[in-house]
């Protein structure tokens, strides 16, 4: 999403805990690129963020919430504090930084934020609990908050990808060597679809016919169904 925000001309403030592939990024640019380091887990850090975000000058006028994270596993074999921490990031930062955009830009009258969910937010997913859940907490939260700044000049749009080429699988470790291509997206593909919701702020955009079409199917299906099928594709 950077980088095609700064093909367009657009001036970033990219944020991550990684500050060397940050600095890369600002390198490879060519528009202004302000680096803020900052780990999404670490409250302070969050409201360090936030803080840019409200402030007036140089005034941030799309806020695109993407940080977020994954852990494979039953919920019983895995540490309570690296669930909480998923919690942390996905949910708590996003609507502390929501928040804070959303109160800015509605004083200047115009703004948008893009909240990155899921394809899971929809979905029942054994061993992938607490994400999915992190991402429907996304999904409901944007589209309130989307009604809510109706009239103000804020626009709120959430992304809702399924399966994306990008490091998150194998971070979460995920096994995906049996899913087959036709389900994969690039990144480029989902990180442009992102942002011509957020242009036209559309509430819900979810990228990809198959994801459209899986989403589509469970919300007629009964949930009992939903919930085998979930158990099927986990296994």
């Amino acid at each position: 999403m950077a980088l095609q925000l700064a093909e367009a001309g657009t001036a970033l403030v990219v944020v991550a805990r990684d500050e060397a592939r940050l600095n890369e990024l600002a390198a490879e640019v060519a528009v202004e690129c302000e680096v803020l380091v900052a780990d999404l887990a670490d409250p302070e850090a969050v409201e360090r963020v936030a803080e840019r975000i409200a402030a007036a000058a140089d005034p941030i006028d799309l806020l695109v919430n993407n940080a977020g994270f994954g852990l494979t596993g039953k919920v019983v074999d895995q540490e309570v504090g690296s669930q909480q921490g998923m919690i942390d990031v996905n949910v708590s930062a996003l609507v502390h930084l929501s928040h804070a955009a959303a109160i800015a830009m509605a004083d200047r009258g115009n703004g948008q934020i893009l909240n990155v969910s899921s394809v899971a937010s929809w979905l029942v997913a054994p061993s992938s609990a607490i994400y999915a859940a992190t991402k429907a907490f996304v999904t409901s939260f944007s589209q309130t908050l989307h009604e809510e700044m109706l009239g103000s000049g804020v626009g709120v749009s959430c992304l809702c990808p399924g399966l994306t080429r990008t490091e998150f699988q194998d971070r979460a470790e995920f096994d995906t060597s049996k899913l087959p291509d036709i389900m994969w997206q690039s990144a480029e593909a989902v990180a442009e679809a992102g942002l011509k919701a957020a242009a036209r702020n559309r509430a819900i955009e979810i990228p990809g016919a198959l994801n459209k079409s899986t989403i589509g199917a469970t919300q007629l299906m009964p949930r009992s169904l939903v919930r085998k099928l979930g158990s099927l594709i986990t296994d």
